[in-house]
């Protein structure tokens, strides 16, 4: 028994009084791992590029204006997911938009706008659907994704619907 515990006291003596092991060696360039600031220490801040607006548009999609046959349940719900539903500058987009928008706002549904062809068409639209939050994004991979082609449409974690 003595033997096996001065054993256990060897090894974890040695293990002690061992190098450190060098997991990543990055050449004396930073690792981009924050560290405690030094005494000394001068810091550059990259000064941020304002983004052109104007820039992001025409936001095109393959989507069109048109109906969904009936509500499609997603094939793996997503419990929790925050509804959302998608919308253009069309007057169809618009008159749903008008008849749900205190549903829309009931749940908490944020706006996505596609097909959009200028800065000033969206803060038309953004200025349309207010108080709801509205953003511009490409959507033809979500619309393949949860496989719909048409707008206006309402995303919960269920369904895709109308």
């Amino acid at each position: 028994m003595k033997r096996i515990l001065i054993a256990v006291f060897v090894i974890q003596a040695a293990a002690c009084m061992a190098e450190p092991v060098v997991i990543s060696d990055y050449g004396g360039h930073p690792s981009g791992v924050p560290v405690k600031p030094q005494k000394g220490d001068t810091f550059r801040y990259l000064k941020p590029v304002p983004l052109d607006e104007r820039a992001r548009y025409p936001m095109r999609s393959k989507l069109q204006p048109g109906y969904l046959d009936e509500p499609q349940k997603l094939s793996q719900p997503i419990k929790g997911a925050q509804p959302f539903f998608v919308i253009s500058v069309d007057a169809f987009s618009r008159d749903w938009v008008e008849k749900n928008r205190k549903y829309l706002q009931k749940i908490g549904a944020q706006g996505l706008a596609t097909n959009i062809a200028s800065k000033s068409e969206f803060d038309s639209l953004a200025s349309f659907v207010k108080p709801l939050p509205l953003v511009a994004v490409p959507m033809d991979e979500i619309a393949e994704i949860l496989h719909f082609n048409v707008y206006p449409v309402l995303v919960t974690g269920e369904e895709v619907a109308q």
